[in-house]
């Protein structure tokens, strides 16, 4: 394909890099503008507590599954090259912990600003990530660890 022939959208998409945490970030922003924006009642309640529980679970789950990934000395980024294929708690329940933790944190800003515009935040993060981040991450992952890969990812579900 030369420079003057328009690409493909699923070329645009597949070659588009997101960096999660950057998602993230953008999504809250986006969405907490909408929560200002649409008239919603307000209040301070029991779901506030409830809300920031949650974000403390998911953020606390996504850095706990960072660090393994640190501790084992392979890269973070989903884009970058792994060294190890790491297995232990909490990839034995699910293969995506640092994405499911930051979507949970999501869904925690949306109890805790009990807003129905931030909802959109986790669904659309979890779209994302779904169809254009881990798709290349899993390719990536069955090359470098063939049948050992293959093996974890019959055992342990993509997200939950």
């Amino acid at each position: 394909m030369n420079s003057t022939e328009p690409r493909s959208p699923s070329t645009v998409l597949s070659t588009t890099k997101i960096y999660p945490p950057l998602l993230a970030g953008t999504l809250v922003l986006g969405t907490l503008v909408l929560h200002f924006i649409v008239p919603e009642a307000r209040s301070v309640g029991w779901y506030q507590v409830i809300g920031l529980l949650v974000v403390a679970l998911g953020a606390g789950l996504s850095c706990f599954a960072a660090a393994l990934f640190q501790a084992r000395e392979t890269t973070r980024n989903p884009y970058g090259e792994p060294t190890a294929l790491v297995a232990h708690a909490p990839y034995t329940w699910t293969r995506n912990p640092m994405y499911l933790g930051l979507a949970t944190a999501l869904m925690g800003l949306a109890i805790f600003f009990s807003s129905i515009a931030m909802l959109l935040a986790p669904v659309v993060f979890i779209a994302v990530i779904d169809r254009m981040v881990i798709p290349r991450e899993e390719e990536t992952l069955g090359r470098l660890f063939g049948n050992d890969y293959a093996d974890y990812k019959n055992r342990v579900r993509r997200w939950i």
